[in-house]
């Protein structure tokens, strides 16, 4: 079995060789490229692209158009289409039965590996040679993903659309293992012709992959850039096919039992809009050949029978780009902030299975070698642990010494604020655009989610919801600054609630929910 690895950057984002690269592009620069059966593909972000037709030409207006184009890009994803279906024809290219599939991404570009996630899982994958038909896939399935969420659904037109989609899997598209491992940084949806769909959907992870990671920004603060959680702290995500056999079974329906057939069809106990239980019947899932994980990585995610997902989703400090890399170090910084999810997702990864070059790893301080994973013992902010690890000393005092040091002193980089690092026509535009009335995501008083326009953001902080999963990063760095209390964490409240609180109120009051011990993965919960 071979090993495919996509990694999708975020807007603007392109290789730089340096610190200034995204967590995505380190990601793929530490992997292992030296084996045969390993596969890499890495797709720069929204607005980096340019079509070879213009790239043949020469003059102003071509130049001109070139970079209108990338800016439009980069503003409403115009090329979304080409991202998504450039990931799909390379796992046409390279995939077998039997072959573990791992998804990375930043920004937009976690939000097309989770599309592609998505569309694989309704659409499958086209038979190798049929590139042609790709488009059709496509369009296909991005009128079907955008039916299927309107309130005043069609039935008649999701009768037909299911149709089309089950004689196009049934005649052009071969079996596929659901995605193995989705790693995401800070995923945000800004592509205006999906965000209709994605404004009325549930919060609950949509894809079939075995194992979600998910790191999110505190501190980010453009509605633009509206966090897209993958699922609710509330209850355990369950896949959608045990979701259907459960409300099958009690209307007392058979469903078939065997490997790879499942059931698209959202429960409304489960959190989905009214509209989705109106639609077409679900489409049976292709006939399943891939085979089980290897014992290396069932500590992670073991196969079972009921559907159930390896999911977990985890809030660190910083803003958009502090959670998926791309500034430069400043003169009186020692360690990015975007160091500290790095690390922990690239430990996940390992869990899961996937290889690193040990060298890379050691290069870029994320090593886990170097790092001991002492769970159990005492939780890694108390004084006694601190003098522990001083005595340690060696490798494990580096990885943990950066760890502690991006913490509680990388930067924070504010699109809102000037003197943040980011250059002051950046922050203006920024600013312009948060008294315009997008319409975004707002967490209700019951948890539920509601699409509104008003009133106006105006850098509202971003709601987390009750029970969220806090690293230990977050509390090390408002133990270590008096001036990082962030109210969205500290008192809940979303957007409606204070951005600071007073440093007399203290950080709140916290338990460890995950991990404790552990440098890399520790997590808390704010007590309620």
């Amino acid at each position: 079995p071979k090993e495919l690895v996509l990694c999708f950057d975020g807007t603007g984002y392109k290789f730089n060789g340096d610190e200034s690269d995204s967590n995505v592009l380190k990601v793929f620069r530490m992997l292992d490229h030296g084996d045969a059966r390993r596969y890499h593909y890495f797709q720069p972000g929204f607005g980096t692209l340019v079509s070879s037709t213009w790239m043949s030409k020469s003059g102003r207006t071509s130049k001109a158009r070139s970079v209108f184009l990338k800016a439009k890009d980069a503003a409403i994803g115009t090329t979304f289409a080409q991202h998504v279906m450039g990931g799909y024809i390379f796992l046409m290219r390279y995939y077998s039965p039997g072959d573990r599939i791992f998804f990375f991404g930043f920004s937009r570009g976690a939000y097309v590996a989770r599309f592609l996630a998505e569309m694989l899982d309704t659409v499958g994958l086209i038979k190798r040679g049929n590139e042609d038909l790709v488009r059709f896939a496509w369009m296909t399935y991005s009128e079907w993903q955008r039916a299927r969420n309107k309130r005043d659904a069609d039935p008649a037109r999701n009768q037909s659309l299911y149709e089309y989609i089950k004689a196009f899997r049934e005649t052009f598209t071969s079996p596929i293992s659901p995605i193995y491992f989705l790693g995401l940084f800070d995923t945000v949806n800004s592509t205006p012709a999906l965000e209709g769909a994605w404004m009325q959907r549930s919060k609950l992870a949509r894809c079939s992959a075995k194992i979600i990671r998910h790191a999110v920004g505190i501190d980010e603060r453009r509605a633009r850039f509206r966090h897209d959680l993958i699922s609710d702290p509330g209850r355990t995500a369950v896949s959608w096919r045990a979701r259907t056999r459960q409300r099958l079974e009690r209307h007392h329906i058979r469903v078939p039992r065997q490997r790879g057939f499942r059931l698209y069809y959202e429960d409304k106990e489960g959190g989905e809009t009214n509209s989705e239980s109106q639609q077409a019947p679900p489409l049976p899932q292709l006939p399943d050949q891939h085979e089980r994980p290897s014992a290396q990585s069932e500590n992670l995610c073991e196969e079972r029978s009921d559907g159930w997902q390896d999911i977990e989703e985890v809030w660190f400090p910083g803003c958009h780009a502090d959670i998926g890399g791309g500034f430069k170090l400043s003169n009186d910084e020692e360690m990015e902030l975007s160091h500290v999810p790095l690390v922990w997702m690239v430990h996940e990864a390992q869990r899961a299975g996937l290889k690193f070059d040990q060298e890379r790893l050691k290069k870029f301080n994320c090593c886990e070698d170097s790092c001991e994973d002492r769970e159990g013992r005492a939780p890694s902010l108390s004084n006694e642990q601190k003098q522990n690890d001083d005595e340690k000393g060696g490798n494990t005092m580096r990885l943990e010494d950066g760890m502690r040091i991006a913490a509680e002193r990388g930067h924070i980089h504010d699109c809102l604020e000037y003197g943040r690092g980011v250059p002051w026509a950046v922050v203006l535009s920024w600013r312009i655009l948060e008294y315009l009335p997008f319409r975004r995501m707002y967490l209700q008083q019951d948890g539920s989610w509601k699409p509104v326009r008003f009133p106006l953001p105006l850098g509202e902080v971003r709601d987390i919801p009750k029970g969220s999963k806090i690293h230990v990063s977050a509390i090390r760095r408002m133990m270590a600054d008096p001036s990082y209390r962030p109210g969205n964490l500290i008192e809940g409240g979303g957007g409606r609630g204070k951005r600071k609180v007073p440093p007399e109120r203290g950080i709140g009051e916290w338990e460890v929910a995950d991990h404790a011990g552990s440098p890399v993965k520790e997590t808390y919960r704010r007590k309620e």
